[in-house]
Protein backbone atom coordinates (compact mmCIF):
# COMPACT_ATOMS: atom_id res chain seq x y z
CA UNK A 1 0.00 0.00 0.00
CA UNK A 2 1.44 3.36 -1.05
CA UNK A 3 1.50 6.34 1.27
CA UNK A 4 1.16 9.98 0.30
CA UNK A 5 2.47 12.47 2.84
CA UNK A 6 -0.16 15.06 3.76
CA UNK A 7 1.20 18.61 4.10
CA UNK A 8 -0.63 21.39 5.92
CA UNK A 9 0.63 24.71 7.21
CA UNK A 10 1.80 23.23 10.52
CA UNK A 11 4.20 20.71 8.91
CA UNK A 12 5.19 22.54 5.73
CA UNK A 13 8.74 23.34 6.80
CA UNK A 14 9.65 19.84 7.96
CA UNK A 15 8.18 18.17 4.89
CA UNK A 16 10.05 20.49 2.53
CA UNK A 17 13.29 19.61 4.32
CA UNK A 18 12.58 15.94 3.56
CA UNK A 19 11.63 16.69 -0.04
CA UNK A 20 14.76 18.78 -0.57
CA UNK A 21 16.94 15.98 0.78
CA UNK A 22 15.25 13.33 -1.37
CA UNK A 23 15.59 15.45 -4.50
CA UNK A 24 19.33 14.73 -4.65
CA UNK A 25 18.49 11.06 -5.33
CA UNK A 26 15.17 11.55 -7.13
CA UNK A 27 15.41 14.61 -9.43
CA UNK A 28 12.33 13.86 -11.59
CA UNK A 29 8.93 15.04 -10.33
CA UNK A 30 5.52 13.71 -11.31
CA UNK A 31 2.87 16.26 -10.45
CA UNK A 32 -0.82 16.99 -10.51
CA UNK A 33 -3.06 19.74 -9.18
CA UNK A 34 -6.59 20.08 -7.93
CA UNK A 35 -8.53 23.25 -8.69
CA UNK A 36 -12.19 24.33 -8.49
CA UNK A 37 -13.24 23.43 -12.02
CA UNK A 38 -13.54 25.56 -15.13
CA UNK A 39 -15.35 28.85 -15.71
CA UNK A 40 -14.83 28.45 -19.44
CA UNK A 41 -14.64 25.04 -21.08
CA UNK A 42 -12.99 24.83 -24.50
CA UNK A 43 -14.79 22.81 -27.15
CA UNK A 44 -12.77 20.00 -28.68
CA UNK A 45 -11.15 21.08 -31.91
CA UNK A 46 -11.30 24.79 -31.07
CA UNK A 47 -8.48 26.98 -32.45
CA UNK A 48 -5.40 26.95 -30.26
CA UNK A 49 -5.62 30.65 -29.41
CA UNK A 50 -9.23 30.13 -28.33
CA UNK A 51 -8.00 27.34 -26.06
CA UNK A 52 -5.29 29.57 -24.63
CA UNK A 53 -7.69 32.44 -23.97
CA UNK A 54 -9.93 30.05 -22.01
CA UNK A 55 -6.91 28.73 -20.13
CA UNK A 56 -5.81 32.26 -19.30
CA UNK A 57 -9.30 33.29 -18.16
CA UNK A 58 -9.67 30.24 -15.91
CA UNK A 59 -6.22 30.63 -14.35
CA UNK A 60 -6.69 34.34 -13.74
CA UNK A 61 -9.96 33.80 -11.87
CA UNK A 62 -9.48 30.51 -10.03
CA UNK A 63 -7.25 29.40 -7.15
CA UNK A 64 -5.26 26.21 -6.71
CA UNK A 65 -6.54 23.79 -4.07
CA UNK A 66 -3.84 21.12 -3.92
CA UNK A 67 -0.47 20.26 -5.43
CA UNK A 68 0.62 16.62 -5.56
CA UNK A 69 4.31 15.79 -6.07
CA UNK A 70 5.96 12.36 -6.44
CA UNK A 71 9.72 12.00 -6.82
CA UNK A 72 11.46 9.60 -9.22
CA UNK A 73 15.02 8.93 -10.26
CA UNK A 74 16.37 8.85 -13.81
CA UNK A 75 15.80 5.08 -13.97
CA UNK A 76 12.08 5.41 -13.17
CA UNK A 77 12.36 4.24 -9.55
CA UNK A 78 9.56 5.93 -7.60
CA UNK A 79 10.32 7.71 -4.33
CA UNK A 80 8.21 9.62 -1.82
CA UNK A 81 4.91 11.42 -2.52
CA UNK A 82 3.40 14.55 -1.02
CA UNK A 83 0.15 16.47 -1.32
CA UNK A 84 0.17 20.14 -0.34
CA UNK A 85 -3.22 21.58 0.58
CA UNK A 86 -3.70 25.36 0.25
CA UNK A 87 -5.87 27.71 2.27
CA UNK A 88 -6.50 30.53 -0.21
CA UNK A 89 -9.75 29.25 -1.68
CA UNK A 90 -12.97 30.34 0.06
CA UNK A 91 -15.94 28.25 -1.05
CA UNK A 92 -18.35 31.05 -0.15
CA UNK A 93 -16.74 33.93 -2.03
CA UNK A 94 -14.29 32.66 -4.67
CA UNK A 95 -15.07 31.66 -8.25
CA UNK A 96 -15.65 27.96 -8.84
CA UNK A 97 -17.71 25.44 -10.77
CA UNK A 98 -20.48 24.06 -8.52
CA UNK A 99 -20.30 20.70 -10.28
CA UNK A 100 -16.57 20.49 -9.63
CA UNK A 101 -16.98 21.47 -5.99
CA UNK A 102 -19.50 18.68 -5.45
CA UNK A 103 -17.21 16.20 -7.20
CA UNK A 104 -14.28 17.22 -5.02
CA UNK A 105 -16.39 16.78 -1.89
CA UNK A 106 -18.03 13.50 -2.86
CA UNK A 107 -15.26 11.74 -4.78
CA UNK A 108 -12.04 13.31 -3.50
CA UNK A 109 -13.00 13.85 0.13
CA UNK A 110 -12.36 17.59 0.19
CA UNK A 111 -13.23 19.37 3.44
CA UNK A 112 -13.21 23.03 2.51
CA UNK A 113 -13.59 24.32 6.07
CA UNK A 114 -10.54 22.35 7.18
CA UNK A 115 -8.66 23.45 4.09
CA UNK A 116 -9.43 27.09 4.87
CA UNK A 117 -8.41 26.67 8.53
CA UNK A 118 -5.35 24.40 8.31
CA UNK A 119 -4.13 24.76 4.74
CA UNK A 120 -0.99 26.49 3.48
CA UNK A 121 -1.20 30.12 2.32
CA UNK A 122 0.11 30.08 -1.21
CA UNK A 123 2.48 32.97 -0.46
CA UNK A 124 4.06 30.94 2.35
CA UNK A 125 4.45 27.91 0.10
CA UNK A 126 6.02 30.04 -2.61
CA UNK A 127 8.52 31.52 -0.18
CA UNK A 128 9.47 28.13 1.25
CA UNK A 129 9.50 26.11 -1.98
CA UNK A 130 11.11 28.68 -4.29
CA UNK A 131 14.74 27.79 -3.37
CA UNK A 132 13.98 24.15 -4.25
CA UNK A 133 12.00 25.06 -7.36
CA UNK A 134 14.80 27.32 -8.64
CA UNK A 135 17.72 25.09 -7.67
CA UNK A 136 18.19 23.51 -11.14
CA UNK A 137 18.15 20.08 -9.48
CA UNK A 138 14.75 19.13 -10.92
CA UNK A 139 15.58 17.54 -14.26
CA UNK A 140 12.07 16.79 -15.56
CA UNK A 141 8.37 17.25 -14.72
CA UNK A 142 5.90 14.45 -15.55
CA UNK A 143 2.17 15.14 -16.04
CA UNK A 144 -0.98 13.59 -17.43
CA UNK A 145 -2.95 15.93 -19.73
CA UNK A 146 -0.95 18.50 -17.88
CA UNK A 147 -1.33 21.95 -19.43
CA UNK A 148 -3.56 23.16 -16.58
CA UNK A 149 -1.26 21.54 -13.99
CA UNK A 150 1.75 23.33 -15.48
CA UNK A 151 -0.14 26.62 -15.58
CA UNK A 152 -1.30 26.35 -11.96
CA UNK A 153 2.22 25.47 -10.81
CA UNK A 154 3.66 28.49 -12.61
CA UNK A 155 0.93 30.73 -11.22
CA UNK A 156 1.66 29.41 -7.74
CA UNK A 157 5.40 29.96 -8.04
CA UNK A 158 6.21 32.67 -10.56
CA UNK A 159 3.40 34.69 -12.14
CA UNK A 160 0.51 36.81 -10.89
CA UNK A 161 -1.51 36.76 -14.09
CA UNK A 162 -1.25 34.59 -17.18
CA UNK A 163 0.77 35.96 -20.12
CA UNK A 164 -1.15 37.43 -23.03
CA UNK A 165 0.00 34.92 -25.62
CA UNK A 166 0.62 31.19 -25.81
CA UNK A 167 4.23 31.64 -26.88
CA UNK A 168 4.93 33.90 -23.87
CA UNK A 169 3.49 31.22 -21.62
CA UNK A 170 5.65 28.53 -23.29
CA UNK A 171 8.81 30.60 -22.82
CA UNK A 172 8.06 31.14 -19.12
CA UNK A 173 7.27 27.45 -18.65
CA UNK A 174 10.51 26.37 -20.26
CA UNK A 175 12.62 28.93 -18.43
CA UNK A 176 11.38 27.80 -15.03
CA UNK A 177 10.49 24.13 -15.52
CA UNK A 178 12.96 22.92 -18.12
CA UNK A 179 11.58 19.72 -19.65
CA UNK A 180 8.06 18.37 -19.26
CA UNK A 181 6.60 15.02 -20.32
CA UNK A 182 2.89 14.33 -20.68
CA UNK A 183 1.68 10.74 -20.51
CA UNK A 184 -1.39 11.51 -22.61
CA UNK A 185 0.82 12.82 -25.40
CA UNK A 186 3.18 9.86 -25.10
CA UNK A 187 0.43 7.32 -25.81
CA UNK A 188 -1.36 9.16 -28.59
CA UNK A 189 -0.11 6.57 -31.11
CA UNK A 190 -0.47 3.49 -28.87
CA UNK A 191 -3.47 1.60 -30.19
CA UNK A 192 -3.76 -0.74 -27.22
CA UNK A 193 -3.77 2.32 -24.96
CA UNK A 194 -6.68 3.77 -26.97
CA UNK A 195 -4.42 6.31 -28.75
CA UNK A 196 -4.52 8.45 -25.62
CA UNK A 197 -8.30 8.78 -25.61
CA UNK A 198 -8.64 7.81 -21.96
CA UNK A 199 -8.24 9.12 -18.43
CA UNK A 200 -5.50 8.46 -15.92
CA UNK A 201 -7.37 5.76 -14.00
CA UNK A 202 -8.13 3.83 -17.19
CA UNK A 203 -4.52 4.14 -18.30
CA UNK A 204 -3.38 2.68 -14.98
CA UNK A 205 -5.80 -0.23 -15.41
CA UNK A 206 -4.53 -1.01 -18.91
CA UNK A 207 -0.93 -0.85 -17.69
CA UNK A 208 -1.82 -3.03 -14.71
CA UNK A 209 -0.44 -0.42 -12.35
CA UNK A 210 -1.42 -1.22 -8.79
CA UNK A 211 -3.50 1.68 -7.47
CA UNK A 212 -3.55 1.03 -3.73
CA UNK A 213 -3.33 4.59 -2.58
CA UNK A 214 -5.44 5.43 0.42
CA UNK A 215 -5.31 9.18 0.84
CA UNK A 216 -5.30 12.42 -1.12
CA UNK A 217 -2.69 13.36 -3.68
CA UNK A 218 -2.80 9.96 -5.28
CA UNK A 219 -2.82 11.20 -8.87
CA UNK A 220 0.82 12.31 -8.86
CA UNK A 221 1.82 8.88 -7.53
CA UNK A 222 -0.34 7.15 -10.11
CA UNK A 223 1.25 9.29 -12.84
CA UNK A 224 4.72 8.29 -11.61
CA UNK A 225 3.85 4.58 -11.51
CA UNK A 226 2.26 4.69 -14.98
CA UNK A 227 5.23 6.61 -16.40
CA UNK A 228 7.70 4.10 -14.95
CA UNK A 229 5.73 1.19 -16.41
CA UNK A 230 5.46 2.85 -19.82
CA UNK A 231 9.17 3.68 -20.00
CA UNK A 232 10.13 0.11 -19.15
CA UNK A 233 7.69 -1.69 -21.43
CA UNK A 234 7.11 0.62 -24.39
CA UNK A 235 10.63 2.01 -24.91
CA UNK A 236 9.72 5.59 -25.81
CA UNK A 237 12.37 7.78 -27.43
CA UNK A 238 13.00 11.08 -25.67
CA UNK A 239 12.82 12.83 -29.04
CA UNK A 240 9.11 12.06 -29.30
CA UNK A 241 8.26 12.53 -25.62
CA UNK A 242 10.42 15.21 -24.03
CA UNK A 243 8.93 18.69 -24.05
CA UNK A 244 5.40 17.91 -25.21
CA UNK A 245 2.16 18.70 -23.42
CA UNK A 246 -0.97 17.09 -24.82
CA UNK A 247 -2.81 19.53 -27.10
CA UNK A 248 -0.18 22.27 -26.74
CA UNK A 249 1.80 23.23 -29.84
CA UNK A 250 4.94 24.63 -28.27
CA UNK A 251 7.64 22.25 -27.12
CA UNK A 252 8.82 22.84 -23.54
CA UNK A 253 12.25 21.28 -23.29
CA UNK A 254 15.29 22.49 -21.36
CA UNK A 255 18.89 21.39 -21.46
CA UNK A 256 21.27 20.79 -18.58
CA UNK A 257 23.57 23.42 -20.11
CA UNK A 258 20.71 25.86 -19.37
CA UNK A 259 20.35 26.73 -23.04
CA UNK A 260 16.64 26.83 -23.86
CA UNK A 261 14.83 26.29 -27.14
CA UNK A 262 11.19 26.76 -28.11
CA UNK A 263 10.01 24.82 -31.16
CA UNK A 264 6.66 25.45 -32.79
CA UNK A 265 4.75 22.70 -34.60
CA UNK A 266 2.10 23.63 -37.19
CA UNK A 267 -1.50 22.66 -36.58
CA UNK A 268 -1.33 20.02 -39.30
CA UNK A 269 0.96 17.80 -37.23
CA UNK A 270 -0.74 15.33 -34.87
CA UNK A 271 0.50 16.89 -31.63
Amino acid sequence: MSFVRQVWYHNLTQELVILNDQLFKFPVIAMDTEFPGFLRSTLRGAPEEHFYQDLKFNLNHLKILQLGLTLMDENEHVGLSWVFTFSDFDEQTDFSSPTSIQYLKNKKGFEFKKQRKDGIPSAEFRRAFLPIFSSNRITKWITFHGIYDVAYLLKLMMIRTMPESMVEFAIIAQRHLGTVNDLKHMIRNCEYLMNGELGLKRLAELLNVNDTIFNGGSDSLLIALAYAKMKKTLKFSSEITDGFLYGFHYRIRGYRTFCYLITYYPNSLPF
